[in-house]
C-alpha cells in the first residue's frame, strides 16, 4: 500500500515531543508499506521552524528511513490569532498545492485532528483520489474548548468546529481513537459507531531500549516530562512540591523536563513561592529521552478532572513513563487506568495535591527492590500491550480491509 499520514503536528524523534506517526511510518515501511509523512515545519512546542525551506513553501526529507514532507506555515507565541492563521494556512496550502507532484499516488489517506482543518484537507484529497479516508480523532472537537477552555457552545468558532468535525464523521471510511472511552461521546457528536476503531498510544521499544538501575543519589528524583500546557495541570504538582516541602521532605526533588506556553509562568511562580524542590529542565529530543529518564527515580503524570480527561485522553507520556521501569504515581480521572492494571505504582484522585504528596513520600521510602519491581510491571505491561508493532497490526488490518486487501504483506515478529 502507499499510505499517506497527515498531520500538522507529526514530529521526527530529533525532535521533542510525540512520534507516533514516525514510529508507525517505520514499522509500515518496514513490513514493504510505502509510506508518507505530511507536516508542518513549525513546532508547537519549541516554537521554531525545524526545515527551513529553500523555495516555495514545500520540503522532502528522508529521516530514519522514513520519508516527510513538510509544509511551512506561519509561527506564532501563544495561542493567538496567528496560531489560527498558522492552522488555516497548513491547511490550506495541503489542499490547494503542489507539494503532491512526483509523489505515487495514495491508496489510502489517514487525516489526524489536532485540529480538523487539516483533517478536512485530508478528506478532500482522498476524495479527489478516490482513496479511503481514515480520521484520527486526537481532539473530540469542540468538545475540548467548551470543557476546558470555557467557551459558550454556542460562539461562532465553536459552531464551525462543529459542523466541520461532523463532515469529517460522515465522510470516514473508518475513524480511529485513542481511548474507548471517547467511543460514546464520538457517537453523541454524529459519529456512526461502526466506523470507530481503537488504536491507543504505545511505545517504540527500540527507542526505548531496557531500563538501566535507578540511580542511588542524594535526592529521590521524581519526574514529570511532556507538555507544559493548560490540560495537563501541573499546578497541582507544584501544589504537592509545596506540601512535602512544608512537612520537611527534603530528600525529594521534582523536576519538569519539557516546554509549553505554562512553563514560563509555572517557573515564575516556583520562584514567588519559594518552592526549592522542584527544578525546570529544557525539552529533549524523543530519541535521547531514555538516557535522561533513567536518571529518575520515578515518574509522574496528572490530568485534569474533567470530561475531556475522563473521556478522551490516551496519554503518551504515561505509556512512555512505564516503559522506563521506574514506579509512575498517576492522578487520572480515567476509567482505564494503565498504572493500576499493570501494578506499576500509585494512582491518586486527579487534581489532588496532598494525594500526590502522600503517594510520592511513600515511594521515597521503599527499598529500591519494590522500586524496581513496580519498574518491572510496568515495562512488561507495555511490551505485551501497547509496543508499536502490536499497534500497527490493528491500523495495517483495517487500511487493507478498506483497500480490499485481506492479508499483511509481513507479520510482525
Amino acid at each position: 500500500m502507499n499510505i499517506w499520514l497527515i498531520n500538522h503536528y507529526a514530529l521526527p524523534p530529533t525532535e521533542p515531543g510525540g512520534t507516533r506517526h514516525y514510529s508507525h511510518a517505520r514499522e509500515l515501511t518496514r513490513r514493504g508499506h510505502d509510506v508518507q509523512i505530511v507536516t508542518c515545519t513549525f513546532h508547537h512546542l519549541t516554537r521554531k521552524h525545524m526545515v527551513a525551506i529553500r523555495r516555495g513553501y514545500w520540503e522532502r526529507q528522508v529521516i530514519g528511513g522514513v520519508p516527510f514532507t513538510w509544509i511551512s506555515a506561519r509561527g506564532y507565541r501563544s495561542n493567538s490569532l496567528a496560531r489560527a492563521l498558522n492552522m488555516l494556512e497548513f491547511g490550506g496550502r495541503l489542499w490547494r498545492g503542489s507539494w503532491v507532484d512526483a509523489l505515487p499516488r495514495p491508496d489510502v489517506i489517514l487525516g489526524s485532528s489536532p485540529h480538523p482543518f487539516a483533517a478536512l484537507a485530508a478528506a478532500r484529497l482522498a476524495s479527489r483520489y478516490r482513496v479511503p479516508f481514515i480520521l484520527e480523532v486526537r481532539d473530540v472537537w469542540p468538545y475540548v474548548l467548551s470543557e476546558v477552555g470555557g467557551y459558550p457552545h454556542y460562539h461562532p468558532f465553536l459552531v464551525l468546529l462543529d459542523r466541520t468535525m461532523r463532515y469529517l464523521y460522515r465522510k470516514a471510511d473508518r475513524i480511529v481513537i485513542f481511548s474507548e472511552q471517547s467511543m460514546d461521546l464520538l457517537e453523541r457528536c454524529g459519529a456512526d459507531r461502526k466506523k470507530i476503531a481503537c488504536i491507543p498510544h504505545g511505545v517504540d521499544l527500540t527507542m526505548n531500549p531496557q531500563p538501566l538501575p535507578a540511580p542511588h543519589n542524594s535526592h529521590f528524583t521524581v519526574t514529570y516530562f511532556g507538555s507544559h500546557n493548560r490540560v495537563n495541570n501541573l499546578d497541582t504538582i507544584l501544589d504537592a512540591a509545596a506540601i512535602l516541602q512544608k512537612d520537611g521532605v527534603n530528600h525529594v526533588l521534582i523536576q519538569f523536563i519539557g516546554d509549553g506556553m505554562e512553563k514560563p509562568r509555572l517557573m515564575e511562580r516556583a520562584r514567588k513561592e519559594g518552592i526549592e524542590n522542584v527544578r525546570f529542565q529544557d525539552p529533549v529530543p524523543k530519541q535521547q529521552a531514555p538516557l535522561v529518564l533513567h536518571q529518575s527515580n520515578a515518574f509522574i503524570v496528572n490530568i485534569r478532572n474533567d470530561g475531556v480527561s475522563r473521556n478522551c485522553m490516551s496519554i503518551q507520556k504515561l505509556y512512555d513513563s512505564l516503559a522506563s521501569g521506574r514506579p509512575v504515581v498517576f492522578g487520572g480521572a480515567m476509567e482505564s487506568d494503565p498504572v493500576r492494571d499493570a501494578g506499576a505504582g500509585l494512582s491518586v484522585e486527579a487534581d489532588n495535591p496532598r494525594q500526590f504528596a502522600e503517594a510520592i513520600k511513600f515511594l521515597s521510602t521503599q527499598p529500591a527492590e519494590k522500586l524496581a519491581e513496580y519498574g518491572a510491571r510496568g515495562r512488561r505491561h507495555i511490551e505485551e500491550r501497547y509496543s508499536i508493532p502490536r499497534l500497527v497490526d490493528r491500523f495495517e488490518a483495517l487500511a487493507l480491509e478498506l483497500v480490499g486487501r485481506e492479508e499483511p504483506m509481513l507479520r510482525s515478529s
